[in-house]
């Protein structure tokens, strides 16, 4: 080959490893969870009250007609699981039961998705 054709391969590869890089980077649409409310904040807009501290704390579970606490929620990363009526998940779970939304409208509603 000759030193023009190499040289101009070369300048085509690395572009494309740029470009690619480039693409990865930006990770458009992604779900960063990390901009959900903490648990206490997130559950109190559904007059759920957690109280501060660690651990599983039992409260009444609003997906069914419930007269004591029968849904244990985890004050440190939000996620539910209700002993009655078997619902549980995380916080975009709950927002998905709660609002009768896919997972999608709950990631648009909640504002978590990047690079939109």
């Amino acid at each position: 080959m000759t030193d023009f054709i190499r040289s101009h391969l070369s300048k085509v590869k690395q572009s494309k490893q740029v470009a690619r890089r480039h693409k990865q980077s930006v990770k458009r649409g992604a779900v960063n969870k990390s901009r959900l409310n903490q648990p206490s904040i997130f559950y109190s807009q559904f007059d759920i009250a957690i109280k501060s501290g660690s651990g599983w704390q039992m409260v009444k579970c609003p997906f069914h007609e419930d007269t004591h606490a029968s849904m244990g929620v985890n004050r440190e990363h939000g996620g539910y699981k209700c002993h009655a009526c078997g619902a549980c998940g995380d916080r975009i779970g709950f927002y998905m039961q709660w609002h009768s939304t896919t997972f999608i409208e709950a990631c648009k509603a909640l504002q978590l998705i990047e690079g939109v």
